[in-house]
């Protein structure tokens, strides 16, 4: 029987607009055929399978079992920790995290790990909430746009638990990069006004 937690990841990556936001986050990450990818924090693992059909051989990891409980999205997954992966260094071209760093207490430290694994001029890319995301805001949003059931639940529970972590501006993002030994190359705003912010670097 599915938990109550593994039930809800496999609603919101099937059944929701954020399906929608992870294809269009896989394809600002331009990946090419033959690319080894990484997805940290992939729960059902959604994202591995949109990059599978872009020809990249894709994997994910999360720390959670029930993620892919009764089944996973994607075939190549995996139950690891962030701060430990089980990975050889320098072998993926691509690895993205998608609303994972924002809630780690060491953000910087899982982005390091990301960027041992980095083949040289390989590919970090990030989804997390932008300093636009509020819990006004959401709530502004999902009114205006009559949202409601799990699409208004989720952008205001996104919002709640951005307030309580991390919403990064650019400039925050940056030093978040470059701490981690990476070369950050830039972001855009995206998610309804800009809730949410695409970034990524290079080893």
């Amino acid at each position: 029987m599915l938990s109550r937690d593994s039930a809800y990841f496999q609603e919101l990556q099937t059944q929701t607009g954020w399906s929608r936001t992870l294809y269009g986050f896989a394809a600002w990450c331009s990946p090419e055929p033959e690319w080894l990818t990484l997805d940290v924090g992939c729960g059902p693992g959604l994202l591995p399978a949109i990059f599978s059909k872009f020809g990249c051989r894709a994997v994910g990891i999360d720390l959670d079992l029930e993620m892919f409980h009764p089944s996973p999205l994607h075939s190549m997954v995996a139950v690891a920790n962030v701060y430990d992966l089980p990975f050889k260094s320098q072998i993926f071209d691509l690895i993205t995290s998608s609303n994972l760093l924002f809630l780690l207490s060491e953000p910087i430290q899982a982005l390091s790990m990301m960027k041992y694994l980095l083949c040289p001029g390989g590919k970090v890319a990030m989804l997390n909430p932008s300093e636009f995301l509020s819990e006004q805001a959401a709530l502004d949003f999902v009114d205006e746009n009559g949202l409601d059931g799990m699409a208004r639940d989720t952008l205001l529970n996104w919002a709640r638990r951005a307030i309580e972590n991390h919403h990064w501006t650019d400039d925050e993002t940056c030093v978040l990069y470059n701490q981690a030994g990476l070369k950050y190359m830039g972001s855009i705003l995206k998610v309804g006004p800009g809730f949410g912010r695409f970034s990524w670097g290079k080893a």
